[in-house]
């Protein structure tokens, strides 16, 4: 049984890895997230390098137009563990990890979700082994 993971987006914005500024700035704006939120990732142009869509979203209803995200199949995400002071150095390590050929990225829905105790899941969606 597949179970969906519905993310409702409370702002979107186009970006790339090389736009830090904009991406810090989207996540200053939100200033009342709820205990668990999430940052997603989608859209991607290419790869790491290109550009993506970018989304703060939490899983409780919103109005605000956006289209929610639907993330199925869980078991196709390898899962990073860390916390809000370490996410750069982790994303490092995974597009290291995709430059070694260690990781099959699939590049359709990445997602980091939030905790209040400062811990931070990054799930990267990977190609399946058939």
């Amino acid at each position: 049984m597949t179970s969906i993971l519905t993310l409702r987006p409370l702002v979107s914005e186009r970006l790339n890895n090389q736009q830090l500024d904009k991406l810090l700035t989207l996540w200053h704006t939100q200033t009342n997230l709820p205990e668990i939120y999430y940052g997603v990732y989608s859209n991607y142009q290419s790869d790491y390098k290109g550009d993506y869509d970018f989304a703060i979203a939490v899983e409780q209803p919103t109005d605000n137009g956006y289209p929610a995200i639907e993330i199925e199949d869980l078991i196709l995400y390898e899962k990073f563990i860390t916390d809000r002071d370490h996410i750069a150095q982790t994303w490092q390590h995974i597009w290291l990890r995709c430059q070694q050929g260690l990781i099959k990225r699939a590049y359709t829905v990445d997602f980091e979700k939030y905790y209040p105790d400062g811990k931070v899941e990054i799930y990267i969606a990977i190609m399946p082994f058939c």
